[in-house]
């Protein structure tokens, strides 16, 4: 919604959208606002819109500037870049090599999970110190 709708639209009812506007931005905001001021309004309307776009994305992670747009893995089809990261998404950027380059913001307790390989311990003894007949020793 651009500030020319909300200053000139009315709602099916015939209630001014400005109304409406400013009611809601008091409530969240609890400041004054001045209605008169047409520099104010569209500070208003982007400080409303800046707020919801802050709200809609409840991600730990950021993505730096340069990173913005980074396929999710190779061939993938997934742009990820700070408007639709998820945790989920961040956890396989991580996995990638020097995975933690990508961002700007990680949690501080976020640990870049490792691959894990099985390692197999090999317990035999050597072949001279096992003996074929135990009662010859």
């Amino acid at each position: 919604m651009d500030i020319a709708t909300v200053t000139r639209s009315v709602t099916g009812s015939g209630e001014r959208y400005l109304e409406l506007f400013l009611k809601e931005y008091t409530s969240i905001f609890k400041e004054k606002v001045n209605p008169s001021c047409p520099k104010c309004l569209t500070d208003y309307l982007n400080r409303y819109k800046n707020h919801f776009k802050a709200m809609a994305n409840s991600c730990n992670y950021r993505l730096h500037a340069k990173y913005e747009n980074i396929p999710l893995e190779f061939g993938s089809p997934i742009l990820v870049n700070n408007t639709n990261i998820t945790d989920a998404y961040a956890q396989k950027l991580l996995q990638h090599n020097n995975g933690q380059r990508y961002f700007a913001q990680m949690p501080k307790a976020a640990e870049v999970p490792v691959k894990k390989t099985k390692v197999i311990k090999n317990n035999t003894a050597s072949a001279g110190s096992i003996s074929a007949n135990p009662s010859s020793q």
